[in-house]
């Protein structure tokens, strides 16, 4: 099958696991002998045409919104159709090139909504959707950037007279309806949300996420209660709303109750604003000793990283669609200790996977790991049942062998149309 991939990022650009897992399908899919093409955006320092493995990545589709709020409203004003022109004609050009038996959509925040919508004109119901967000509900990416809060609050307020004023000189108008066939859902939670913001999926069906858990094997760590205490690792993006913060106050609970030496390795980059705020909470709790920064890893570390520790402390806040790290903290046999929003809670089961606890509730969180500390049979336990959930439901060729059905059976829905 020649099979086009459609993104809005492709490795080496990436925001996070979702890009990746595009990647990696489509260089499993190569390896199962189908011809593979992925039309993405451009990125600096990369040529527009290359060969990754055995895939071809076409790097033709302009970002809406690059940088700060002044290149936003200047591209906005001055070349927003010509870009979204540029988007379109790179679409034809791939189409005209490659001829794909079947589409399937990744992420298109910030790609103008026009392109996913010409690639369903001219191949009809051979295009299929992998939702692992909730792009097909947010307004364009320069509509976000100017109506979103300011980082800082004494900047806000101009922000959003600036904002206004833009849109007024430029208005964008809403994004065109999209049909949404054959959309795969990373989990239950996604296309539940999607349904209450109004987004219709037409034959919608779910197929989770999964990882290589080769590549995870289990590590036979000293388990909590021994002499040496807890390690918890945090790893993922620093932003609000991933909840670093609770984690951290959790941890000024743990040592005022606990002799037993309790350590948290906060891992990954983010928000500079937010990482400042980060810090000063570990100086206000005398935490210096017992909290730890360190730089992300590539994810070819993260075995070697995962490995290092007893448990991952998972307090997000927002509607996770399914995360990665969870699964390979699993495999690798550490104890998860997270909160249960959007499709975590679809592998994170309180006393049988992992332990959870409510959003945001730093004391529910101390408790839990506390808990654990007590308690090394019910970590032995969890940790047990968690890999073995991972192995049996979360293997990453039965995630690729439900895409390759349903762009099997999208590519029987020829309908030839005039590119």
């Amino acid at each position: 099958m020649r099979i086009l991939f459609l993104t809005n990022y492709y490795p080496p650009a990436s925001h996070g696991g979702y890009e990746q897992w595009c990647q990696e399908v489509a260089a499993e899919l190569a390896r199962r002998g189908h011809l593979m093409s992925v039309l993405t955006s451009k990125a600096k320092g990369s040529p527009d045409e290359l060969i990754d493995g055995e895939v071809s990545v076409y790097r033709r589709l302009n970002l809406e919104v690059e940088g700060g709020l002044p290149r936003t409203i200047a591209r906005l004003i001055q070349s927003r159709k010509a870009h979204e022109a540029e988007s379109i004609n790179g679409l034809r050009e791939t189409l005209t090139t490659f001829q794909p038996d079947a589409a399937l959509v990744w992420g298109m925040w910030n790609i103008p909504r026009s392109v996913p919508a010409l690639l369903e004109g001219l191949l009809d119901r051979r295009v299929a959707y992998y939702l692992c967000d909730y792009w097909p509900s947010l307004p364009s990416a320069y509509v976000q950037q100017l109506t979103n809060p300011a980082v800082r609050w004494y900047t806000d307020l101009p922000k959003r007279i600036v904002g206004r004023i833009a849109l007024a000189l430029a208005p964008v108008a809403p994004p065109p309806p999209l049909r949404l066939a054959n959309a795969l859902c990373v989990s239950r939670a996604v296309g539940e949300i999607l349904a209450r913001q109004g987004v219709s999926l037409e034959g919608m069906r779910v197929v989770q996420g999964g990882i290589q858990v080769e590549d995870f094997p289990p590590v036979a760590l000293a388990r909590p209660g021994s002499r040496r205490g807890i390690r918890l690792l945090y790893a993922g993006r620093l932003a609000p709303d991933k909840g670093v913060h609770t984690a951290i106050q959790a941890m000024a609970l743990v040592q005022q109750r606990s002799g037993e030496i309790v350590t948290l390795d906060i891992v990954g980059n983010g928000d500079p604003h937010y990482v400042r705020n980060l810090q000063d909470l570990v100086r206000k709790h005398r935490l210096s000793t017992t909290v730890r920064f360190r730089s992300g890893v590539p994810r070819s570390d993260m075995p070697r990283l995962l490995a290092e520790y007893d448990s991952l402390l998972f307090p997000s806040e927002w509607d996770e669609p399914f995360s990665r790290v969870v699964m390979e903290a699993m495999a690798t046999g550490l104890i998860v200790i997270g909160t249960l929003t959007g499709g975590t809670g679809d592998i994170l089961v309180e006393g049988e996977t992992g332990l959870t606890f409510p959003v945001g509730q730093a004391p529910a969180l101390a408790r839990q790991v506390e808990r654990l500390r007590d308690d090394p049979e019910l970590g032995e336990k969890l940790a047990k049942t968690a890999r073995q959930t991972v192995v049996e439901r979360f293997h990453f060729s039965r995630m690729v062998d439900e895409i390759v059905d349903a762009l099997t059976a999208a590519a029987s829905s020829r309908s030839p149309r005039e590119i």
